[in-house]
């Protein structure tokens, strides 16, 4: 069962309309989380949520800071929050995505549970422009990422999994709506590999969006849509962008296929800002 949140209050952060504190750690007593927000919330404004969801063994903030997802408040751009997944036997942390990644030990935690509610929470207390919640993730959290759309695509507008699969039996996946995606995955990935494999799921990149294309009423067909630089290992514009044909306003499929990268890609500076202009460009309609 759901505990009730911990409660911690920031008075200076409120809109103009209210001096009403706000909660700023949601989750439960086991795996809180802590909600980052622009030090003074500019009146009438609405902001994006991003919620960013590790990777295996990683914590909700080291996976911010490399995706640079946690100066966005500070920037005025967006809250985020990035909760921890469930410890194993081996003291690591997980998401309960599907069958293939990660709950190794079988303790079967309700993520979608838990990370639904922070999202309806967060949102009930905070001016979140409910049109625009994403969820960003890396490998397991990429997994999830995926998991999350498909069970909650009443709220999430759109996901940006890098190096995660959607789920291979696709008759566990049936949203009720349209999601956005952007799937990020490097060729040479040799943990999660880019092609189909029976090392992690057996959809790879091209059967993820292949999926997500059918969930979202799109074409089979790709097109490509320029190159763009965004591993500073790599010389030149390395990542190959394909949109997926014929999707429906508020259901994008993009594909970047980052050219000769592996597992945990080395960003250049333009990534960040890449990912929120797609964000920004793939609100729910």
């Amino acid at each position: 069962m759901r505990s009730a949140p911990i409660v911690l209050f920031l008075l200076a952060a409120c809109s103009g309309d209210s001096d009403a504190p706000r909660p700023l750690i949601f989750g439960t007593d086991e795996r809180p989380a802590d909600l980052k927000v622009p030090m003074t919330l500019t009146e009438g404004k609405e902001y994006p949520l991003v919620v960013v969801l590790h990777g295996y063994g990683a914590t909700g903030f080291v996976q911010s800071s490399y995706f640079g997802t946690a100066m966005l408040p500070a920037m005025d751009k967006a809250l985020v929050i990035a909760p921890d997944g469930t410890v194993d036997g081996s003291g690591k942390q997980f998401w309960n995505a599907d069958a293939e990644c990660c709950d190794f030990g079988g303790k079967n935690p309700d993520d979608v549970g838990y990370i639904g509610n922070i999202i309806d929470e967060v949102i009930a207390e905070w001016p979140v422009d409910k049109k625009a919640v994403y969820v960003i993730g890396h490998s397991n959290g990429g997994f999830m990422s995926y998991r999350m759309a498909c069970e909650r695509a009443d709220v999430i507008s759109a996901i940006a999994p890098l190096a995660g699969l959607a789920a291979s039996d696709v008759t566990k996946c049936n949203p009720s709506r349209p999601v956005n995606v952007l799937h990020m995955h490097g060729t040479m990935d040799p943990t999660v590999p880019y092609g189909p494999t029976t090392v992690v799921g057996n959809l790879g990149a091209l059967g993820s969006v292949r999926q997500w294309a059918t969930h979202n009423g799109c074409q089979v067909s790709r097109t490509a849509a320029g190159e763009i630089d965004l591993e500073t290992n790599i010389a030149g514009p390395e990542t190959k962008k394909y949109t997926t044909d014929g999707c429906p306003a508020g259901g994008a499929v993009e594909l970047w296929a980052m050219e000769g990268a592996g597992h945990i890609p080395i960003f250049s500076s333009g990534f960040l800002p890449a990912v929120l202009q797609w964000f920004t460009d793939h609100r729910r309609s």
